[in-house]
């Protein structure tokens, strides 16, 4: 559907070259254009950008260069991100040792819960009477789980009974019991009963268990930039760095769905609306498939995703951690939290993971799968990952001790980059968003076993792909062990990275939104009388927008204020010369500022006649967004343009 501006805006659009009529054109589909190339096996091309060119570039090297996809590498500690890069120092919780620590008994199968008596008397030498109080968590099939409140426990070892899933132990002065001298949290990963160890034992053998180990917001780049000693780790002989992998679309929970479903969140919406408590228990994920393999499942997060009543898996962290806020902390609950108790909340997902690994790699062999995904220290501050680095590679390295890498098929991984923040107004903020880091990881066994898999990891290094395919290369793994599983085809593109991908491969191919597409360098141009138009023409269309969604009321007016950035999407042949666009539209990415205090991000399609503009309200980013300012309006577009007037 067409809508034409009024003729006094109209007059606003008379600079733009060749202009006849300006049209906004807002469907809710678009097909990407694929444009043939010439073949190439190039893997990392440098090339200059022609001296005729309108965009001024320096010389560019590609992360991936082949028939369809050209995306540029960007160089993690360029000035300007060094310019504002200041990684914090690391918090501590706490600067007691531990009175209370928690040892586990393979011979009987039991943790026991140890108090240091002498470290106490050497602590705290004045108190003389004092108490312990022990909180049992108990994690039924449905969530959250109940606990046992403040019973009475004697200063010396307990063993834990192996119903319970989780401890908080609080010592405090008797007689002045808002005096805690010390308390402290623990999960508990507990041996499973009724499991058939035989079988178990004969599965371990030809099913490789699968860990998942998840950031959130970290780009390639940045993972370079933050976590240069992780990123070491994972330069060792049997892992693959997947340098093409882009987001599958624009948020975390689009992707995180796509990563576990197979399928984006509005094809679940039909049958499951996902604001309801309980929809998202019937539907099918990664984990259910290797459920019924027979493997163990586990999920932690250290902040909510997903809203589930059940648990989803064999060991389900998150409830866990959210008794601990609460008998902890009361009932508030403290949004992105660094510290819960005396540990980093980061902490508790990697510690689970070690327990995961120590029972059920290192003592008994059992399939396991496994995702430990973490966003207390990565989501909001793009500095904020340097201050874990050594700390993460610690656990690594203990994982390496109990046998993780001798056995498992191990992914570190990430869904987008940095979506918010100082990154994105730089040149390369754009790719900082869309090009999250993929590390996988095949043990020796596997690369012997199956070195075709191997190899197309190595060729997929610098080949497009996405979440969708990282989705099917999970279930690969047991289809590669189970030839005769057939999994329900799911209605959007993707392909195993398990297999040589295709070297002329488009977005659309990958199942990747326009928007969100990597491919084909945009390059920074003149802020021309033009491009301020096509901003302003952005600004009209926000404000279109949000009038028709009977949300205006609520927000301010947005009035255009500055043009930042203005960049033009480039295209190279095979040999690395710059072409003419040979699609009926130029692809503009423009970064502009607004009254009141909006900084806003916005892909334009232009036709070269310049009488055709197309740009949707999805294609607009706040860059500047600040949840609170935001709280007037429910649905998450007009959140994202909306800055809400004061409410009287």
């Amino acid at each position: 559907m067409f809508h034409r501006p009024t003729f006094s805006y109209r007059k606003l659009l008379l600079a733009l070259i060749l202009i006849t009529t300006i049209y906004i054109y807002v469907e809710h589909e678009t097909k990407a254009v694929a444009i043939e190339r010439r073949p190439t096996d190039t893997r990392n091309l440098s090339i200059n950008v022609s001296s005729q060119s309108r965009a001024t570039a320096p010389t560019i090297a590609f992360n991936v260069f082949d028939h369809q996809c050209k995306i540029p590498r960007i160089d993690p500690f360029s000035a300007d991100v060094l310019a504002i890069f200041k990684p914090p120092k690391l918090k501590k919780c706490t600067d007691q040792p531990d009175l209370f620590t928690v040892r586990y008994y393979k011979q009987h199968n039991q943790y026991m819960l140890r108090f240091n008596k002498p470290l106490f008397l050497e602590l705290f030498p004045t108190v003389r009477d004092y108490a312990c109080v022990l909180y049992e968590i108990i994690s039924g099939p449905r969530e959250p789980p109940s606990w046992n409140k403040g019973l009475p426990v004697a200063c010396r070892d307990w063993i834990v009974p192996r119903h319970i899933s989780g401890i908080v132990v609080e010592c405090h002065e008797i007689g002045n019991r808002s005096r805690i001298l010390q308390r402290d949290a623990f999960p508990l990963v507990q041996y499973p009963v009724g499991r058939n160890e035989k079988n178990d034992e004969e599965r371990s053998r030809i099913n490789p268990s699968v860990i998942m180990l998840g950031i959130d917001s970290m780009s390639q780049m940045n993972f370079q930039r933050t976590m240069p000693l992780t990123a070491q780790f994972v330069r060792q002989l049997g892992w693959y760095e997947m340098l093409g992998y882009t987001s599958a679309g624009d948020y975390t929970l689009y992707n995180l769905m796509i990563f576990l479903t197979g399928r984006p969140p509005q094809r679940l919406q039909p049958f499951c609306d996902m604001a309801k408590p309980g929809c998202l228990d019937a539907i099918t994920y990664l984990w259910n498939h290797f459920h019924n393999s027979g493997y163990l499942t586990a999920f932690a997060e250290d902040s909510p995703t997903l809203n589930f009543t059940r648990k989803p898996v064999d060991y389900y962290l998150y409830p866990i951690l959210e008794a601990f806020r609460q008998i902890m902390e009361g009932v508030k609950r403290v949004k992105d939290d660094y510290c819960l108790g005396r540990k980093q909340s980061f902490r508790y997902v990697l510690e689970s993971c070690l327990q995961v690994v120590q029972r059920f790699m290192h003592e008994t062999q059992k399939p396991l799968f496994g995702l430990f995904w973490t966003k207390s220290f990565s989501h909001e501050d793009f500095s904020a990952a340097a201050r874990v680095d050594e700390d993460f590679v610690k656990y690594l390295e203990l994982y390496r001790e109990h046998g993780l890498f001798k056995k498992a098929v191990v992914i570190l991984f990430s869904l987008h980059g940095q979506r918010k923040g100082p990154l994105m107004k730089l040149a390369s903020g754009f790719l900082e968003e869309r090009l999250p880091m993929l590390h996988i990881y095949l043990p020796p066994w596997y690369r012997k076993q199956y070195p075709e898999i191997a190899h197309a990891l190595d060729v997929n290094r610098r080949r497009l792909c996405s979440t969708t395919d990282l989705h099917l290369t999970i279930k690969d793994l047991l289809v590669h062990v189970h030839p005769g599983i057939v999994f329900q085809k799911e209605q959007i593109r993707a392909q195993t990275l398990f297999e040589r991908l295709p070297d002329n491969r488009s977005c659309v191919d990958a199942g990747i939104s326009l928007y969100d597409c990597s491919c084909d360098l945009h390059v920074t141009i003149a802020n021309s009388p033009q491009m301020i138009e096509l901003a302003k023409l952005v600004v009209y269309r926000m404000a279109n927008y949000l009038s028709t969604s009977s949300v205006l009321s609520k927000c301010y007016q947005l009035k255009y204020e500055r043009l930042l950035r203005a960049q033009l999407q480039t295209y190279f042949d095979a040999d690395g010369n710059q072409l003419g666009s040979n699609n009926e539209f130029l692809s503009y990415r423009l970064m502009f500022s607004t009254r009141p205090k909006g900084v806003f991000y916005a892909t334009v399609l232009c036709s070269q006649r310049a009488n055709i503009v197309n740009v949707r309200e999805s294609w607009i980013r706040r860059l500047n967004f600040a949840p609170n300012e935001s709280q007037c309006v429910d649905m998450p577009q007009a959140r994202e343009l909306c800055i809400c007037r004061p409410q009287t």
